[in-house]
């Protein structure tokens, strides 16, 4: 044997045992699992007649460094500190009114769920093929209309008004 070969072999007997070390380290690693206290809030808009504001609001939770926000219903897990509370605020907006309200969560509330439902004082009615129309746009649309038949009215009695003295002049005997 060679003292080159030999060096070969000195080299490859390292490597395996390098190898060999390294999947040792990687076996002995043991996963352990952390826990962090949260809390699963749901937020949801309705009008003041009961109707939920789906597409129509824009509904947010605001925490000390967490804030989240989306139109129409929000679910979101919110991390609780180990000790204390921690304060948060939901809000909705929509039509022009904001409605918002004060949450506190605790590590008593670790792991639940908890539904909080804002009332945004919008007054309105569910319109099959549109949606949620508010009432001042029920109001706006019905004083169009009047206005509309009101301005067809007077077009309607201007022409009869034409085309009476337009016969008249026609029937009118000659002087």
């Amino acid at each position: 044997m060679s003292c080159r070969t030999s060096r070969y072999y000195i080299v490859l007997v390292l490597l395996l045992l390098l190898l060999a070390g390294i999947n040792a380290v990687l076996a002995q690693q043991i996963q352990l699992p952390v826990y962090i206290p949260a809390v699963n809030v749901s937020i949801t808009a309705l009008s003041a007649n009961g109707m939920p504001l789906t597409k129509y609001a824009i509904v947010g939770i605001t925490c000390a460094q967490y804030n989240v926000s989306n139109i129409g219903q929000i679910s979101a897990v919110i991390p609780i500190p180990s000790t204390g509370s921690i304060t948060c605020k939901a809000y909705a907006y929509s039509f022009g009114v904001y409605s918002s309200k004060t949450i506190v969560l605790t590590t008593n509330e670790s792991g639940e769920s908890i539904p909080v439902t804002l009332v945004i004082p919008v007054s309105g009615y569910y319109v099959p093929g549109i949606g949620f129309v508010p009432v001042g746009t029920l109001v706006a649309i019905a004083v169009v209309i009047i206005i509309i038949i009101i301005l067809i009215t007077i077009a309607l009695i201007e022409y009869s008004n034409w085309r009476r003295k337009r016969l008249a002049r026609l029937i009118k005997p000659p002087e």
